[in-house]
């Protein structure tokens, strides 16, 4: 490891215990990032002891005070000595236990067997920040901080971590499951996700699109949504509980508009950072459309409770059957920005939008989200035909959802009917399979024209023209709206109804002024959530548009790191409230996965299912779980080359299948094969004057496997491989038993 030598600073000024903040604030800022000595004489009269440290951060701290009332005695830091030849890792660790500004670099002086050392030279934490910034490379599909010569550690990001809208350390969390500890698991999943069993149910996975697992031809990904469910349903049925960590009080308020995925993500970020927050939500209970719009045959209901719970628990205050608009009686937004310090604007898209057909308007008629919110307070929807016909239009997952619903509250035929062509419906995974199963009937290529009503006034019809071939983009799949024509002189086809609910988009209802709205009705917002209203901020549908479950979480993330910093946390890393701890563990070998295949979790039998409180997808047994885990690649795991040990023989080089190690040894013409550039590896075997080598090791991360055969090659036994995490402190979670649940 290189020694703190290489990037040590001259010493820089001192000053007096006695002397106040408003006296160094000058030299402080000159030198800066190198703090002030605290000395017990004047530097520069050559005696004195360095008692202490003081940096920029105390000044930030102490302004509100006064700079002339505080002396530096008070605030100062302790400073530490370390040899100038020590590692830069362990000048790190020094730094981090004596929480200070920096670590003073000693050299011994005087004689051959010199008693005594003397001050050299600083390294503040900035100058470790650009060791680290200088190793940083980003290639893809993974972005690899390079560092484990210097700092002793890699830390890359999976092809998988990536594509994840949460950034879920997915690799980890993975290889718990196959090693049996499925609570670390779920832990490691809570640390970004609170909505574990949902996510584990409900996501549209596209970390598994990305999984390099899937890459080789003939294989296909691993099961990463399934493996989330079973380590959340292993701590659920175990009792634990998640107590978040608060950070100290901000003294700052923030009003959170909407209490679905978006919004109590973002408040649950915002609270475990010490915020105050207060959210408002129309609904009578919190979760939005997780509680309101998705059938109870889709996930268990008690499990999204406990998570509700876990997050509310953290001291957020809730305000339900609270309505924020304009009308008489609403909570009006602008009464709202000037009581609070920031608002969140995550209402989301919560109104159905029914097509304005003929025969639209009659009482039978009614959209998909307004009739799974009847069924999810457990109300049997206005004018539902038990035993009589009903007809969704639409072909995407509330399409499903309410094809499926009905069947279960007694309706004698349903029919889903969408535009597309069966194997281009917007519904995702077994939904329409497992509608089909218990009775539904699907009609494609088919555009809604009419719904017919009789003398009363009732739904008697719903009539469709058949449509042209449809084109959909090559790199989305998406449909190509302008492709949606009628075939000319086709008869229509007409199905017999007596209810109709219209899956065919939603709506954003606008909270009122002074959200700034895009011509499409949309709330106006970057992607960090700023609008061009002062405090204001706004995200997930309300500002995408209609989309998944994950990326309304990701909304709440980056909506909360910019308030945030609204909020005067810019420096927020540089001025030390965000600690990281460091873990390295070694990771498993899985050679064996190439003997296991994919598998989905089964589905309870269609006999079974008319029931509409029964979950579909049944849970996985442990051995189950641990076979799909297995299958995981670690993309994870780094190589690390112990170069005290290497002898740069080139086995490793030689004997891996994949051809994604470069041994490059200095005047040799060795071939580079495998196209990497994350150099793991530079050493000199012996004195190169007197036939030593030197060389270096470059590893191509896309094509490694972590089939480990160059470690168990290696003849020096120099390779061994690695995960290295940096889990946030300040998000940590600390699990125990499980209180008694409340209904929220």
């Amino acid at each position: 490891m290189t020694s703190l030598a290489r990037i040590v600073a001259p010493l820089g000024s001192g000053c007096s215990p006695d002397d106040s903040l408003a006296d160094i604030i000058a030299p402080l800022r000159r030198q800066y990032p190198v703090p002030l000595f605290v000395l017990t004489a004047q530097w520069s009269e050559g005696v004195g002891d360095i008692i202490g440290m003081v940096g920029l951060d105390v000044i930030i701290d102490s302004y509100a005070k006064g700079l002339d009332h505080v002396r530096v005695r008070d605030v100062m830091r302790p400073a530490p000595h370390v040899d100038l030849g020590e590692t830069i890792e362990h000048g790190t660790i020094a730094m981090r236990r004596a929480d200070t500004f920096g670590v003073i670099l000693t050299k011994a002086a005087g004689g051959v067997t010199p008693l005594r050392t003397e001050p050299e030279g600083i390294v503040a934490p900035l100058q470790v920040l650009g060791i680290i910034g200088t190793n940083v490379t980003y290639k893809a599909p993974m972005k690899v901080l390079m560092g484990h010569r210097d700092l002793g550690f890699n830390v890359p990001l999976t092809p998988c971590q990536l594509s994840c809208p949460i950034g879920q350390d997915i690799a980890t969390y993975v290889d718990y499951v196959s090693q049996g500890r499925y609570i670390d698991s779920w832990r490691v999943i809570h640390e970004t996700n609170p909505f574990a069993s949902i996510l584990g149910r409900l996501c549209n996975h596209p970390c598994e699109t990305e999984c390099k697992r899937g890459w080789d031809p003939g294989e296909e990904p691993v099961t990463i949504r399934s493996l989330k469910r079973f380590s959340a349903d292993a701590a659920f049925q175990q009792g634990f509980w998640i107590d978040y960590k608060i950070g100290a009080p901000k003294g700052k308020k923030v009003a959170i508009v909407g209490a679905g995925p978006s919004g109590l993500t973002a408040a649950l970020d915002l609270r475990v950072q010490g915020y105050d927050v207060a959210i408002f939500d129309r609904e009578a209970r919190v979760g939005g459309l997780l509680s309101t719009s998705i059938p109870p045959f889709r996930f268990d209901r008690k499990q999204l409770e406990w998570e509700l719970q876990m997050i509310l628990a953290t001291g957020i205050e809730v305000h339900c059957n609270s309505h924020v608009g304009d009308e008489p009686g609403e909570i009006h937004l602008a009464d709202l920005l000037a009581e609070y310090d920031a608002v969140y604007v995550a209402v989301g898209m919560r109104q159905g939008r029914i097509l304005p057909v003929p025969g639209s308007n009659a009482p039978q008629v009614t959209d998909a989200l307004r009739f799974l919110r009847e069924v999810a307070y457990d109300r049997m929807p206005p004018h539902f035909p038990s035993g009589g016909r009903v007809v969704v239009v639409g072909g995407g997952a509330i399409a499903a959802d309410a094809g499926q619903a009905a069947i279960k509250l007694g309706a004698g035929e349903v029919w889903v009917v969408a535009i597309e062509p069966e194997d281009r419906l917007p519904a995702f995974g077994d939904e329409i399979h497992e509608a089909k199963e218990i009775g539904l009937n699907i009609k494609c290529g088919v555009i809604v024209k009419e719904i017919r009503t009789g003398l009363t006034g009732n739904v008697e019809a719903v009539a469709f023209a058949p449509l042209q071939a449809l084109d959909f983009d090559e790199v989305t799949g998406k449909l190509i709206f302008s492709s949606v024509k009628e075939m000319e002189g086709a008869e229509r086809w007409t199905v017999g109804a007596d209810y109709v609910i219209f899956a065919s988009g939603q709506i954003m209802v606008p909270p009122g002024d002074p959200v700034p709205l895009t011509p499409t009705g949309l709330a106006a917002a970057d992607l960090g959530g700023h609008t061009r209203v002062d405090k204001l901020f706004a995200g997930g549908d309300c500002v995408e548009g209609a989309s998944f479950i994950v990326d309304a979480m990701a909304w709440g993330q980056r909506a909360a790191r910019s308030i945030r910093e609204f909020l005067g946390e810019e420096d927020m890393e540089a001025a030390g409230n965000r600690l990281y701890q460091t873990v390295v563990e070694r990771t498993d070998d899985h050679r064996q996965s190439e003997s296991f295949t994919r598998t989905e979790p089964a589905i309870l039998p269609a006999a079974k299912r008319y029931n509409l409180m029964s979950e579909c997808e049944l849970p996985w047994s442990s051995r189950e779980a641990i076979v799909q885990s297995i299958r995981c690649f670690q993309c994870d795991s780094v190589h690390h080359y112990d170069d005290r040990v290497c002898i740069l023989c080139g086995v490793c080089d030689d004997v891996c299948p994949e051809k994604a190690i470069d041994v490059v040894v200095l005047g040799e013409d060795r071939e580079r094969s495998s196209g990497g550039d994350t150099l793991v590896c530079g050493t000199e075997v012996g004195d190169p004057d007197h036939g030593g080598v030197t060389g270096q090791i470059f590893i191509n991360y896309d094509r490694c496997t972590n089939c480990r055969i160059c470690e168990d090659h290696c003849p020096v036994n120099c390779i061994t491989f690695e995960r290295v995490r940096l889990v946030d402190d300040t998000l940590r979670v600390v699990v125990r038993t499980s209180p008694k649940l409340e209904r929220t």
